[in-house]
């Protein structure tokens, strides 16, 4: 494997969440960050988050642990919403959803990789969506690394990652966070 050199990751919280709510655990952010670093240093980790209108203390209280502790920069959006309509009733309802987030990722990791400010980025995501910008990156000589669930992976972003897939599901001994302690960080909902 090549080294990494100069290492940014891109962590899409959104992707993620609804990943570990679905595979039934929950992440710790620093044994996350400490298993990635176990093939080189991370310089920064940027951490893309929408919150809730108002903000729930639990979303803020860990966004500023986040930022805090381990010094990862944040970028939190508000949520949108969205009107879903029910074809068998014509009901309708309006449900909060994500704007932006994957728009900022992609917009963030692609300055950067014009600036150099990188030689490998970890993108934190399965999300089809950073294809382009996946492939991109590439194109300028630069790495691009994919760490996700196997479930909510891509298959055509996974074939684009310059390393083997990190599957979190399969170092979830390495980072799961232990269910009794409810202080600790963990990743909040987008709610």
């Amino acid at each position: 494997m090549p080294a990494r050199g100069k290492t940014i990751v891109y962590f899409d919280n959104s992707n993620i969440f609804h990943g570990q709510h679905d595979a039934g655990w929950r992440i710790d952010p620093a044994k996350l960050q400490a298993y990635l670093e176990k093939s080189g240093d991370i310089w920064q980790v940027y951490f893309f988050a929408a919150v809730s209108d108002p903000p729930r203390y639990s979303q803020t209280a860990f966004y500023r642990r986040l930022k805090d502790i381990l010094h990862w920069e944040t970028v939190i959006f508000p949520l949108g919403s969205k009107t879903i309509k029910c074809k068998k009733c014509n009901g309708r309802w309006r449900t909060s959803t994500e704007k932006g987030v994957d728009v900022a990722i992609a917009t963030k990791m692609l300055t950067h990789a014009i600036n150099r400010a990188f030689e490998t980025a970890i993108l934190v995501s399965g999300d089809k969506d950073y294809l382009e910008t996946v492939r991109t990156v590439k194109n300028m000589g630069l790495r691009v690394e994919v760490v996700s669930y196997r479930k909510s992976l891509s298959q055509d972003l996974a074939a684009e990652s310059s390393a083997p897939v990190v599957y979190l599901d399969d170092i979830r001994s390495q980072i799961e966070l232990p269910t009794p302690d409810r202080e600790a960080e963990q990743f909040q909902p987008q709610e």
